[in-house]
């Protein structure tokens, strides 16, 4: 695994003249949604992943029979979220015929009729979720929280000192510097946070559109497997993260599994020039990025037949030290407007603000960041 030296990766401003036109991320709220799982029980097995990835062009047609299926049987209403879970297990549990041949049903006037299967009854222009009826009615895309989001907190417990990380990763997505106050307006943290054991990159499309699920992404095949629309880049900051600073960014076959990902260290200046580039109103795809990145000195002696999902790092920083000392910028000062008491609380505390409440968080500026709460009932 190749590591980069921290003074070494070169800046990202090149981005903003080379791919597109900067955009302005001042925000008036930051917020972090406490996203719950809404499968009692957890995921059940019979739901599994599509075994190879579509095409993104062959994508709709190869999901347009799961898009007439549910345009159907979609009623809405205050069971929204109980229906999506058995449209799901209904079509992953189906004979092969109820979605891809013709099969005989009863009808009111002859108990052994010809129907046609879904496949052959969908049009093949059958539109997407995003043009049909459907986006009319708030209870179909509820889920869809993550639309304008790409920061996903991912521990896997959350005692004081996982809280006291988390706190300062936040932090670590400030630029600290041309008045902006902070890149990520929208957070979710996936609960509960014992779902996000294991390897992240394996489970993370599961754990943000099926365990929550979200019909403007996830979608199923005919084999009654699942498959998956958005591939924009995501930022996953899981247990590595809070120890080391190396946010994890992702981008994801449309079966899930994760195409390219590279850990970049959160604590340095850097890291915001390139979550601009990347991050929404933009969305640059990561490879782009990283094609810059890898074609710089510094990657030169990397074998070019190397496994291009190596997943590249920069150099880890120990996160149990306070910020002001691991953070790579000129501007950490401002941590005092930003979140008030943090620094005093780490000094108390050996560099961890044990009890630091993220709602103090940019409190002075009269908008503390907002903590809710989606898909629970508490």
């Amino acid at each position: 695994m190749y590591q980069t030296p921290l003074n070494t990766l070169p800046p990202l401003t090149f981005l903003s003249k080379v791919l597109f036109t900067p955009r302005n991320y001042r925000r008036s709220i930051m917020s972090l949604t406490r996203s719950h799982s809404q499968w009692p029980g957890g995921i059940p097995s019979f739901i599994r992943r599509h075994e190879e990835p579509v095409a993104r062009e062959n994508f709709d047609a190869a999901s347009r029979a799961w898009r007439h299926f549910v345009r159907e049987q979609w009623v809405g209403g205050d069971g929204a979220d109980q229906l999506k879970r058995a449209l799901i297990e209904r079509w992953a549990t189906a004979d092969q015929q109820f979605r891809d041949v013709c099969f005989f049903g009863r009808t009111h006037t002859f108990p052994l009729t010809p129907r046609q299967s879904y496949q052959s009854r969908a049009p093949e222009d059958e539109p997407s979720f995003f043009e049909g009826p459907e986006l009319a009615d708030k209870t179909f895309g509820a889920n869809d929280v993550q639309s304008s989001c790409m920061v996903y907190l991912c521990p896997t417990e959350l005692t004081p000192e996982k809280e006291a990380l988390l706190t300062k990763c936040i932090l670590g997505l400030f630029p600290w510097e041309d008045g902006w106050y902070f890149l990520a307006d929208e957070m979710i943290m996936f609960v509960p946070p014992e779902d996000n054991q294991g390897d992240i990159l394996e489970t993370f499309k599961f754990h943000q559109s099926v365990a929550r699920p979200n019909f403007l992404d996830m979608h199923m095949a005919l084999d009654g497997t699942v498959l998956f629309r958005d591939n924009s880049p995501q930022l996953i900051i899981d247990d590595r993260t809070l120890e080391t600073g190396l946010g994890l960014w992702a981008e994801f076959a449309t079966n899930g599994i994760y195409e390219k990902a590279r850990r970049g260290q959160i604590m340095m200046e850097e890291f915001a020039h390139f979550y601009r580039e990347i991050g929404p109103g933009n969305r640059v795809p990561l490879d782009q990025a990283l094609d810059y990145i890898e074609s710089m000195e510094v990657y030169q002696d990397r074998d070019e037949d190397a496994d291009p999902r190596e997943i590249l790092e920069d150099e880890p920083v120990d996160m149990r030290r306070p910020l002001v000392e691991i953070y790579k910028g000129s501007e950490v000062d401002l941590i005092d407007d930003y979140a008030p008491g943090f620094r005093e609380a780490e000094e108390q505390s050996n560099g961890l603000a044990i009890g630091f409440g993220l709602e103090r968080i940019l409190a002075n500026e009269g908008n503390p960041l907002i903590i809710r709460d989606h898909g629970s009932e508490n």
